[in-house]
């Protein structure tokens, strides 16, 4: 009898006390260090901490999108952020993944997108080389191409591809610029103010700082890319058209037509259903928390746009978090 009642009063304390809470320790693959990606990683971070206090997600720099989306295709991380165009590329086997579909690849949440302008693909033309050829349009950059030394994001980053396209949407040879540079954004500002080059193509979120700089050191050129180009290079890249309205520069007197473009955190397809589900229920409760990691997430970044879809689906998991939080 006392063994028994022993047994009972034993029973009765692990019934009562609490469980173990569950925690996650997760490495999120991402791209340089101090960018825009490593802050969603700290945002992440901070918000799986508090739903699930001792969790910890560590930021893996590497080598940006295309890399990530091999890395979790091929499982050896379980997280990585992925640009809408990178993945486009990876699922339909096309670019460096050409005829190697990676089609393991699921959506967890998106961290930003394309209706945020984050990715806004710029036709900036410096003012006065504009005005001396009659530059107005991509039909007028066509007939001048030979007159323009114009720039593009270096090879193997996407945006290049996605500019690239823009150009060759239109009609446009590249090899009929009189000069064609391969260069990062930041590099393209300094060749546009030193006069070195005439016009760029390339995105970058919209009145972000290096537009800032280019527009307050020369008169720019904004031209449209135009409905049906958006449209196409939206479905090839997984994007939106965006639209830049009028006088939100100080350079444009009329609404500008473009494709914009996101970024989600991917996971293999194979990710057990429970932690997917427990990840992205985990940021939703805590969204503050991981829009607060940067100033262009917390303006634009809401419950609504991290649900939206993207060219592969989403994970199990996060449906389930997403439809209970009534988004899906």
């Amino acid at each position: 009898m006392r063994k028994t009642l022993i047994g009972l009063i034993g029973a009765a304390v692990l019934a009562a006390a609490p469980a173990q809470a569950q925690t996650y320790n997760v490495t999120l693959a991402g791209a340089s260090p101090g960018g825009l990606w490593s802050t969603i990683g700290a945002g992440l971070d901070k918000a799986l901490a508090k739903a699930y206090p001792g969790s910890t997600v560590t930021y893996q720099t590497g080598s940006g999108g295309l890399a990530n989306a091999k890395l979790v295709q091929d499982k050896k991380v379980p997280m990585g952020i992925i640009g809408d165009p990178e993945l486009a590329a990876a699922v339909n086997g096309t670019g460096p993944f050409k005829g190697r579909p990676q089609k393991d690849i699921r959506v967890l949440f998106r961290v930003y997108s394309p209706s945020a302008r984050f990715q806004y693909q710029y036709v900036l033309i410096n003012g006065d080389v504009a005005k001396k050829y009659g530059i107005n349009t991509m039909a007028d950059l066509k007939k001048q191409a030979g007159n323009i030394r114009i720039a593009f994001n270096r090879p193997g980053n996407m945006d290049g591809d996605v500019s690239i396209a823009i150009a060759e949407a239109h009609g446009i040879d590249l090899k009929s610029f009189k000069q064609v540079v391969r260069a990062a954004s930041r590099e393209q500002v300094s060749l546009m103010l030193d006069r070195r080059i005439d016009g760029q193509i390339y995105g970058i979120a919209y009145n972000h700082p290096r537009i800032r700089e280019t527009a307050n050191g020369i008169p720019l050129k904004m031209l449209d890319v135009g409905q049906a180009v958006s449209e196409k290079l939206a479905k090839q890249f997984g994007g939106k058209i965006c639209v830049i309205k009028a006088n939100e520069h100080k350079f444009i007197s009329a609404d500008k037509t473009s494709v914009c473009l996101g970024a989600i955190i991917g996971a293999h397809k194979d990710m057990d259903e429970k932690t997917a589900y427990n990840i992205v229920k985990g940021v939703l409760k805590n969204v503050d928390d991981f829009k607060n990691a940067h100033r262009l997430l917390k303006k634009v970044t809401t419950l609504k746009s991290m649900a939206e879809p993207s060219v592969v689906p989403h994970h199990p998991g996060a449906i389930k978090a997403f439809k209970e939080a009534g988004l899906m």
